[in-house]
């Protein structure tokens, strides 16, 4: 083990430059150029999501003996 590994002299970094904008950095993006995603695929990935809700709920409710409804095991 390094006995001078804790020293008064703290190594500092030299300052990161500032970050310039410029046009080039940017990206036109066309509106028709995006997905369009119908009626029905919404509908069925909503139906996923709500799927997938469900389930991560059923797994993190509590079990039976965990829940105690009967409380008679005070």
């Amino acid at each position: 083990m390094h006995t001078n590994r804790l020293t008064a002299e703290v190594p500092t970094r030299p300052p990161l430059p500032t970050p310039t904008w410029t046009p080039q950095t940017f990206v036109l993006c066309p509106f028709p150029g995006l997905a369009m995603v119908t009626a029905e695929q919404w509908l069925m990935q909503q139906w996923v999501y709500r799927w997938a809700f469900e389930q991560a709920q059923a797994v993190v409710r509590p079990s039976i003996l965990e829940r105690d409804l009967l409380g008679v095991w005070n």
